[in-house]
């Protein structure tokens, strides 16, 4: 993996970010962002390699195997800010061992910053910008009670599945034949439900778990009754939280 520099001060890439950009309303945190379809797509694209950045010296995992980031490949980004401005980047990738945002400069270095101001990433599809591939929100920590990270959002909706990972490294002993230790990136993967600003864990990506977290009423029974399915996958689950949100919808002003 090549070299990539880090920005000494993120503090001056949000400033940089945020400068001319007009300003939208924050979404409601009732429900994460999972799509573009209710946003204004007409947003400056941005080099993030403004003039006033300082840069320091790089920094390699070259000697880890695997890959730190959510996607190996770069993918056009929008970034929403806390205090309701957004930026487009042409090209990011997300850091999930350091939680920085990644992205090329115009001269194609390669700059990462932390996600300071950030509440909110979409990736969106190379060739169709109206296409999000992946949508991220920042969220306190669920696993350890204090500080923050990004969640990927699986579904919209009242229920939405989230998922908390997290690139790890293992150092394997000395290999003698090698000469040297091996280290490498794994994936630590912390599931929950996100409903009305709650976090709710999950124990395990199971229909136990889903169930203990989210009561069966009439229509959600019935439903895992017809399907048969064992919420046991994302799919699964995410199809089945769309029947949990279908039975929240009201009727006449009532709910199902």
């Amino acid at each position: 993996m090549k070299n990539f520099k880090s920005i000494l001060k993120p503090i001056v890439f949000i400033v940089c970010l945020l400068f001319g950009f007009r300003a939208h309303a924050q979404m409601p945190m009732s429900a994460l962002i999972t799509d573009l379809r209710e946003l204004d797509l007409n947003t400056i694209a941005y080099d993030p390699a403004h003039p006033k950045a300082s840069k320091a010296g790089g920094i390699s995992y070259s000697e880890v195997e695997g890959t730190p980031f959510w996607n190996e490949k770069w993918n056009p980004a929008i970034l929403f800010f806390a205090n309701g401005g957004k930026a487009k980047i042409n090209q990011a990738k997300l850091n999930l061992y350091t939680g920085e945002i990644h992205y090329l400069s115009s001269d194609g270095t390669e700059l990462a910053v932390e996600n300071e101001g950030v509440n909110r990433l979409v990736f969106l599809n190379i060739k169709n910008l109206t296409q999000p591939i992946a949508s991220f929100a920042k969220l306190i920590n669920h696993t350890t009670g204090n500080g923050t990270a990004f969640y990927k959002v699986l579904n919209a909706g009242k229920f939405q599945l989230i998922l908390l990972q997290k690139q790890m490294v293992k150092t394997s002993p000395y290999d003698p034949i090698q000469g040297k230790s091996i280290s490498s990136f794994y994936s630590k993967k912390d599931y929950a439900i996100y409903n009305e600003g709650k976090v709710i864990p999950l124990k395990d990506l199971d229909r136990a778990s889903i169930l203990a977290a989210i009561p069966l009423n009439t229509l959600t029974e019935d439903w895992l009754k017809t399907s048969k399915s064992k919420l046991k996958s994302e799919k699964e689950i995410t199809d089945y939280l769309e029947q949990v949100n279908l039975s929240y919808l009201p009727i006449n002003g009532n709910i199902k």
